[in-house]
This record gives C-alpha cells, structure tokens and sequence, in this order.
C-alpha cells in the first residue's frame, strides 16, 4: 500500500512484539484512534493496560485518513431527525462535539505539536436542486445545537448552490497526535505491543500469535471486531475511500465536504515546506472496482481541473464500516459479555466517534455512567429502521459469495505481468495469484480466511481484498486488515 501524508511524514514506531505472558487490568486489542485514547484514558484513571498491534500503531485507519474533527458528518442530522427524532439527533451532536473537545483537551494539556488548527467545516452542493436539502440540513444541526448556518458563498474556489456551514471544528495530524500518546502507555505496570496478532478473547484471556495477555477487561478496538459473537459483520458494511495530496501555493479557508455524488471531501494541511490540498472521495465498497487506480485517476482530474494542481505527492486509500442504522456500535460485544467491549461502524468519521467511543468504553470499566451508552448500544437490534439496509446489505454479501464462484477464471498465470494479479480457477478452487515486480509468482487459496468469500485483487494498492467484510491481504496472502485473522493459504496450481 502507498504510504499516507501522515505516514509518510513521521517515523516509523519501534515497539516490541509479546514475548510470553502477560497480566494487567484491561486488555486493549487494536492501537489507533480508539484503542490508544482508551488505553490514555485508562491508564490516567489507575488501570494497567497492554495495548496490541497486529501491525506498527496508528498505520491503520486512523493513519489513512483525512483527518478532520468535525460533526458536521454530511446530512447527518436531518436524517437522523427523521428516523429517530430531534433527541437523537442532539445527542449525536453532543457527543461528537465531546469527542472533539477530549482531542482538543489532549493537545492543550499535553503539549502535542499536531498541526491542530480550529476552522470551519461546510457540507456543500453545486446543484441547485439540493439547497433544500441543505437548508433542512442547517435548520436541523442548529436545532441538535451545533453553531450551524445556510450559506451561499464559500472559501472555495468555485461556485456553489448553497453550503451548511459549522463554526469551531477542527483538523489536525493524527499521527502526530497519537505517538505521544502511545509514547506514554508503556511502563508502571502497562505495556504496548507492536506485531503482535490476537486471535481469540475468552474468559479474560487474550490469545495472540506471541502469547497470553490476562485481563479483567478488553477493549477490541479493531476496526470491525475480529470476533464474530454478535455479528458485527452482518451490521456494518465495509467502503473504501481514497485520497490525493498536491503542493498548494496558499491556504485554503475551512473543511468541506459535497453531499452528493462524485462525494468530495477537501482540505489543507501544513507538510513542513507550506501546505497541501487534499481531496478524497470515490467511495465504494472493497472487491468491487475492476481497477482500483481509476478513483485516483478521478481525484487528480478533480484537483487540476478546481485547483490548477498537478503535482500529486500522496496517493492513499482506506476502508470503514458503515452501520444499517446511521449509529456506531459502542459498547459490550453482545449483552452476556460485560467484560468485552467494541466499538465499530464509524461511517467514515472516525477521529471524533473514535475518541467518543474511548471516553465511553473508559466510563462503563470504571463504572461510571455516560449519557450515550443506551444510543450507541453495540448490541442493539432495531429492525423498524435498520431492516431494510440489514437485508439489502446482507442480500448483496450472498450474491457476491455465491456469485464469484461461478465466475470463470479470470486469466491464465502466464498472463500476467509485474504487480498484476488475478483469481483463476484450478479443478474446483479458486487461486489468487499475482507477480511481483522481480516475477516471482504467488499462489495462494482465494478462500478469505474469515467466512469463505472469494478476494479480488487491488490494482493500485496490490493487495487481495474482501469484498464481502472487507479483510485486505498482502499479495504473499499476510491478513493485514480484519476482520479476518488468519492469513490466506498457500496453494500450487
């Protein structure tokens, strides 16, 4: 995978792996956004924790997004006003906002040196048919309580039908937040573990490919929860994003976001000589696009064409789950595992929901109570608004696993190039084989290690992708994205 603007701009972490066994109060499985702010929070509150990574921290999502700190999340508000009422809709907006000011409160009380800047965030359109959907939009954020106004004029350097503006957000470097964070957990009692798998919780025990973590408490902070007691894959669906960077010559004002289709998402960002523009955008879910370098391609016509930006630095991609219901899961696994806690289907806006989800998992293991844990409720099942997009999602999930099954084989080994790939069917199986760029050929099981779907490959990050829960494999089958935590089979042909 190419590496982001935030990774590629930091150092690499150098955590060890676990070596044995371990024993400390809460077990903290995944070490981005959510998992390293919980273990902070924890561990400020008296708790030994042991954070571990199946890879180095904050390279996953929370190191392959946009980064912007906002509740302004699109239509958001108007939507969930109609579903669920002007209640949900202001405690959505409340929490978010608390999210945003834990981050806030970090960098201020820690000193981090984040590129943490307070700017304006707009959810914009240029057709004039959606004013009315974004005057609804500003009505509704205002009456959730967000300092939210109707505009028809923008920073941006083209023209718009009309914008919600939100006052008082925030956009920042999240590595360059997280590191000290993360910096801070080992020691007096607690530990971070880098390169180090779990692939099994039961009974406070944390099984990994390195050892035995002991805890009372686990926070499974894995972008979709690896463990499929309480179905969290058939609730949340997985969508790949993508993003491009290029050296702008001045400032661009704010955060913006279109609310409709080509989605743009926009702004700017500090990189040590002045600044860059960022646009991300063409959504869509993993294993579905034939050629993954067709998004980027889209993006950097977009910048040249509105920014008179041509020399892209950055090119990166990420995927998040989306819940059936517009609401992140937060909270106990299922309703018979206290001591188990999740957070997952962040919709795209992780940094806030993230944080949001830490300072919640916080309160239920010390026992506090938190005014969001009934809303975000990971276990509930609420089948008057969420039926639909359950059996749609899960409707499209069997297609996908029957149908790539009977697909032929897409092309012969012989076929392929450096850094192509292809799933061709031998006898009664499905191989995913690639070459490298020295020609070595790779054989693997197509067989995704987490429920049997057939992988596709990614064109442009040269990986092997799940269309069905989103689980991403390296081309010599390592799992580096779960769901799924066993890597693909090596096969012969």
């Amino acid at each position: 995978m190419q590496p982001s603007l935030w990774v590629a701009s930091t150092p690499q972490t150098d955590h060890p792996p676990l070596d044995g066994e371990v024993t400390v109060d809460v077990a903290v499985l995944g070490a981005g956004i959510t998992g390293l702010t919980a273990a902070t929070l924890l561990k400020e509150a008296g708790k030994t924790v042991a954070v571990v990574e199946s890879k180095r921290i904050a390279e996953g999502v929370s190191g392959y997004t946009t980064a912007k700190l906002t509740s302004g999340h699109g239509l958001i508000y108007a939507r969930l006003r109609s579903s669920f009422g002007p209640e949900t809709a202001r405690a959505y907006a409340e929490s978010n906002e608390a999210g945003l000011a834990r981050i806030a409160a970090f960098v201020e009380e820690r000193g981090l040196e984040c590129d943490f800047e307070r700017t304006e965030n707009y959810v914009y359109s240029e057709r004039p048919e959606d004013v009315s959907q974004l005057r609804d939009e500003a009505e509704a954020a205002r009456a959730a309580g967000l300092d939210a106004s109707f505009i028809t004029d923008t920073p941006l350097p083209y023209p718009v039908a009309g914008a919600v503006r939100l006052e008082r957000q925030a956009q920042f470097h999240p590595r360059k937040y997280l590191l000290p964070l993360a910096a801070a957990i080992p020691g007096e009692g607690s530990h971070l573990f880098e390169w180090t798998r779990a692939f099994g919780v039961r009974d406070g025990l944390v099984r990994t490919d390195r050892g035995l973590v002991h805890a009372r408490d686990v926070v499974v902070a894995t972008h979709l929860p690896f463990l499929d007691r309480g179905l969290y894959f058939a609730k949340a669906h997985p969508a790949m994003s993508y993003a491009v960077a290029a050296q702008a010559e001045t400032a661009l004002e704010g955060m913006y976001i279109s609310s409709s289709a080509p989605r743009r998402s926009i702004r700017t960002a500090p990189d040590g000589v002045g600044r860059v523009l960022i646009v991300g955008g063409e959504g869509h879910k993993p294993g579905v696009e034939e050629d993954t370098r067709r998004p980027y391609a889209s993006l950097e016509c977009f910048l040249s064409e509105r920014f008179g930006l041509e020399n892209v630095r950055y090119r990166w991609s990420a995927h998040d789950y989306v819940p059936v219901d517009d609401l992140p899961y937060i909270g106990q696994l299922t309703r018979r595992s206290g001591h188990v806690h999740v957070a997952t289907g962040f919709a795209k806006w992780g940094l806030t929901k993230g944080t949001l989800a830490a300072m919640m998992i916080t309160d239920a293991i010390l026992g506090r109570a938190n005014p969001w844990a009934e809303l975000y409720d990971a276990s509930r099942i609420d089948p008057r608004r969420s039926a639909k997009a359950f059996a749609r999602e899960n409707l499209a999930v069997g297609a996908r696993f029957v149908g790539d099954r009977l697909r032929p084989g897409e092309r012969h080994p012989d076929e392929l190039g450096s850094n192509e790939g292809a799933v061709i069917r031998s006898g009664t199986r499905r191989l995913a084989v690639s070459r490298d760029e020295d020609g070595e050929l790779h054989i693997l099981s197509a067989r995704c290690t987490h429920l049997g779907c057939i992988v596709r490959w990614n064109t442009a990050e040269h990986t092997w992708d799940c269309p069905c829960h989103g689980s991403r494999f390296t081309a010599e089958g390592r799992v580096t994205e779960g769901p799924a935590t066993a890597d693909l089979e090596q096969a012969e042909l």
